[in-house]
């Protein structure tokens, strides 16, 4: 039986989606950014989209699973046409 790797949060709990890979620059900026307005935007929402800039400038909104304040699950990155 093939064993299906998770990722986890601080307390243990299992993600539901795979971690998407970011550079640990963009994976840094991100996650200051979400915890710079986690209370007024983010708290208590278990999916969210937070639109930002990459390190390359580009416009992105990034799909994260949320866990509390700083235990997230970035799953997607997609471009903001908008």
């Amino acid at each position: 039986m093939k064993k299906i790797n998770r990722h986890l949060d601080d307390n243990g709990l299992p993600y539901l989606y795979p971690e998407y890979w970011l550079n640990p620059d963009e994976y840094k900026k991100i996650y200051s950014e979400i915890n710079s307005i986690y209370e007024v935007q983010y708290k208590n929402k278990p999916i969210c989209a937070h639109t930002s800039f990459d390190i390359n400038g580009s416009s992105y909104i990034y799909w994260f699973e949320n866990h509390g304040f700083n235990n997230y699950n970035i799953y997607l990155k997609i471009p903001n046409d908008y």
